[in-house]
């Protein structure tokens, strides 16, 4: 608003020095004025109460009677400016003529030239700047009194404004409304105008807005109060709602009359963002009890208020949702459906009532939190209770803020939005889960199987560490899998993976020590073990391998599984998505090339997020495998001194035989347990009686598949052990030969057939030894034996009559004579040769390896 300044009297028009200004200051008689105060001052003066605004009329006469005034004293100044500009227009010209005439004279000239530039510069203008000043001066003053007209005006329109909507009011709330527009508009107008400079007139805009706004509220407020009361709210009001009409008829006006002032409170609705909607008025209205009640039990000194039992005040609300939500659903929401508002759908978004709830819950959280602190446990606690709070409202009450299109983060939001509470809560979860891991691993049960006699054998049994791990880690998934926003869900994924990395490391520790505790020297020296050595052998050490191993199986199958669980799959995506990677030490012993690298990278789209702890775990899983094959066959081998210094297989000979009677050797059967009488060497009963024992605790310890991958990494050690010690260290005669394949036969595959099928399969280089070193000899005593070409004809018919498919196949006889010419016949294709070991069922053995075992039979002569 422009300032006004009072004129000066008449007699001090004519001496005052005005020097121009800003708009809020004028100079008067060699004094500041500010005009802004002057009229300030003015107005207080003569209107210090709304009854003085009766006088308006005469002052505004005053008013105009000065102006007048001024104007004439402004027409007056014009004309006399006018006279002196045309004196100095006549002695300019003057000067020019006498220049002309003085041309002879320099110094003449130049004093006239001098003299007419300065009258014409206006060295002495002090008459004409009072003159100008003084315009300027009369036009701010007349600019003053025009602010001062439009103040008065605007405050007298205000007035009516207000008298206005209160009288119409008591009809209409529409058409109170209508005036009530107005001054608002004129409130926003005004602040345009003058620049939202904080003026007493801005302020007196806005305070009688609010007030008008309040005055309405107040009085709707009061007749929906008692419509409120006329139905029993805050009763909860049960099916079916039998309300009379003339109740339901004032309810529903009154409601929607209220509902009228929700854009004047909170503005026009905005439904483009995705910012929850504000909520209504008339159902903020039906909370205030709820609220009342809610901060009398829950806020104060009543024992109902325990920082420790979060869980009554939100029980407490989600009571106040199941027993008013019918009739807000199935009631309210009809009346609501009918107005403006149709996107506050509750049968959708929930209850509105939640809205104004939620605001009472969080300011409970918001003054609670703060104690909690010097109690961390409370803290988690809480927020534990509150994450299922939000989930309950998630999934059985289906709440949706109104206007958000987002995912709702829920109240919980509340705690892990201050920096100190979301640290406080993260170190106390952390030092649960450590305190919880060290008590599982320090049981003294710890690697006793979870489980006793179970009679599946298809799945891994857990030990009782390895289970409770995993239970810990399904707990802290589970408490916090609703967790709304990754940085905190990432969090607690850091605090299993650091479990995870820790019972690692613990398992690998324990094969470290079993390992070096097995090639220790001490170990070596029989009768000098400690008792920690003794516990790696024989099937102590057995048994600790296989609780490990069961472990390290159990967590690893588990964490695949857990990997395609939707939440991990989901927190992976999402993971990836914002280029993050969760760090992993488990396989850091190997590391990768740069080929594996790369193939990684790849294949990081189809991957989980365990897929590092799962390497991990499947490299330590392997690495035990890999020490109970050891641990197996140097047992075994390690008892098989006696045997491997046998010296007697070419000495074994053929007894006497009776006369006239026919010596051929037993054809070897390898698929069946026939020959019971037959034995085996002594030198390899212990031998034997170590490798089933070992092999009867895997197979009734391990699952199937296991044991299986076990025998299948056992059984190549065993073939070398024979092929090499015993095979190319002696030279066999025919019955040694075949003691030898007995050994193995009844021995060694016997003792495996108890839990595999065909062990004979997993030793076929073995296998194809036996029946070379077992082959006939062509002894004088002996009857002929046919050619190959020969007995094949002959058998062929029979062998085609009497054929079985689910019989193992038949293999011809053959001397070793026989086979001998076959091997050493130079002439001979290679396919023809190994077409004729085939026929005796040596199918594994390469020809010259076949040579080499034929060579340990003492009667080859090559």
């Amino acid at each position: 608003m422009a300032a006004l300044a009072i004129p000066p009297s008449a007699s001090q028009s004519h001496h005052a020095t005005v020097v121009p200004s800003d708009r809020s200051n004028v100079i008067v008689f060699d004094e500041t004025i500010d005009v802004d105060e002057d009229v300030t001052d003015f107005f207080d003066a003569r209107f210090s109460s709304r009854e003085d605004l009766a006088n308006i009329k005469s002052v505004l006469q005053q008013q105009a009677a000065i102006a007048n005034d001024l104007n004439q004293k402004l027409q007056d100044s014009k004309t006399t400016t006018a006279q002196v500009l045309k004196q100095a227009q006549n002695a300019s010209k003057s000067a020019l003529d006498r220049l002309q005439d003085l041309e002879s004279s320099a110094l003449g000239v130049e004093e006239q030239m001098e003299n007419s530039e300065s009258f014409a510069s206006g060295k002495n203008k002090r008459d004409q700047r009072s003159l100008v000043d003084e315009l300027g001066d009369l036009q701010t003053r007349v600019q003053a009194l025009e602010d001062a007209k439009h103040y008065i005006l605007t405050v007298s329109r205000t007035q009516k404004l207000i008298s206005e909507s209160k009288e119409l009011l008591q009809t209409s709330v529409e058409s109170a409304l209508i005036p009530y527009g107005s001054l608002v508009e004129l409130s926003n107008n005004t602040k345009v105008m003058l620049s939202g400079h904080g003026t007493k007139l801005e302020s007196f805009l806005s305070a009688s807005t609010e007030s008008l706004l309040q005055d309405f509220k107040a009085s709707l407020s009061k007749k929906f109060q008692a419509s409120l009361d006329a139905i029993g709210w805050p009763k909860p009001i049960p099916r079916p709602f039998t309300i009379p009409d003339d109740k339901h008829d004032d309810f529903e006006r009154s409601f929607k009359e209220i509902l009228l002032l929700q854009e004047p409170t909170y503005g026009a609705l905005d439904r483009s963002g995705d910012k929850p909607y504000p909520a209504l008025l008339p159902i903020e209205l039906m909370a205030a009890p709820l609220i009342l009640r809610f901060k009398y039990h829950f806020e104060g000194n009543r024992p109902t208020n325990r920082p420790d039992k979060p869980e009554w005040y939100l029980n407490h609300v989600l009571e106040l949702i199941k027993d008013h939500s019918p009739f807000l659903q199935e009631y309210v929401q009809i009346i609501v459906q009918e107005t403006d508002y149709k996107e506050y759908d509750v049968k959708v978004n929930g209850p509105p009532i939640l809205s104004v709830k939620f605001m009472r819950k969080e300011r409970k959280i918001r003054l609670s939190a703060p104690t909690m602190l010097s109690s961390p446990e409370i803290l988690s606690h809480a927020i534990y209770e509150t994450l299922r709070f939000d989930k309950t409202l998630r999934e059985s009450e289906f709440y949706f803020p109104p206007g958000q299109t987002t995912d709702w983060q829920g109240t919980v939001q509340v705690y892990l939005g201050n920096r100190e509470w979301l640290k406080a809560w993260l170190r106390v979860e952390k030092e649960f889960a450590s305190a919880r891991y060290t008590q599982i691993i320090e049981d003294s049960d710890a690697w006793k199987p979870a489980y006793e006699d179970m009679a599946e054998k298809e799945y891994i049994i857990p030990t009782k560490s390895a289970e409770k791990l995993m239970d810990l880690l399904e707990i802290i998934t589970e408490r916090y899998r609703p967790l709304p926003v990754l940085e905190h869900r990432t969090f607690l994924l850091d605090i299993q993976l650091d479990i995870l990395i820790d019972y690692h490391r613990h398992i690998r520790g324990l094969v470290d020590q079993y390992e070096s505790l097995t090639y220790s020297f001490v170990r070596a020296m029989p009768g000098v073990a400690s008792a920690e050595e003794i516990n790696t052998m024989g099937i102590d050490g057995l048994r600790n391998l296989c609780q490990w191993l069961s472990s390290a199986e159990y967590i690893s199958s588990t964490l695949k599984d857990w990997g395609e669980d939707v939440f991990f799959l989901e927190l992976y995506k999402e993971i990836s998505e914002r280029a993050q990677k969760i760090s992993n030490p488990l396989h850091s012993e190997n590391d990768d090339s740069d080929e594996d690298y790369t193939l990684k990278k790849q294949m990081d789209a189809n991957g989980t997020i365990f897929d590092d702890s799962i390497k991990g775990y499947s490299q330590l899983s392997k690495r035990i495998q890999e020490l109970i094959v050891s641990s197996v066959s140097k047992e075994v081998f390690d008892s098989m001194r006696a045997y491997v210094s046998l010296r007697s297989w070419p000495q074994i000979e053929f007894s006497a035989p009776d006369s006239g009677s026919t010596l051929l050797p037993p054809v070897l059967d390898y698929t069946s347990s026939q020959h019971e009488n037959d034995d085996v060497s002594p030198e390899l009963y212990q031998p034997l009686n170590i490798f089933s024992h070992s092999l009867e605790f895997l197979a009734t310890t391990l699952p199937t598949k296991h044991f299986t991958a076990l025998y299948r990494q056992i059984s190549p050690q065993m073939q070398d052990f024979f092929w090499h010690k015993i095979i190319m260290k002696n030279s066999f005669s025919e019955l040694g030969g075949l003691q030898f394949a007995r050994d193995i036969r009844i021995g060694v595959f016997g003792a495996s057939r108890r839990w595999i099928k065909k062990p004979e399969n997993y030793h076929r280089k073995l296998r194809d030894a036996c029946i070379l070193l077992s082959l006939q000899s062509a002894k004088v005593n002996s009857p002929p034996m046919l050619s190959f070409d020969q007995e094949d004809q002959e058998n062929s018919a029979s062998k085609h009559k009497n054929k079985d498919v689910n019989a193992a196949p038949v293999y011809a006889t053959r001397t070793l004579a026989q086979i001998m010419a076959v091997l050493f016949d130079e002439d001979l294709e290679v396919d023809t040769v190994k077409h004729k070991l085939e026929e005796i069922g040596v199918l594994q053995l390469g020809i010259n390896e076949a040579k080499d075992v034929i060579r340990r039979r003492v009667e080859c002569w090559r």
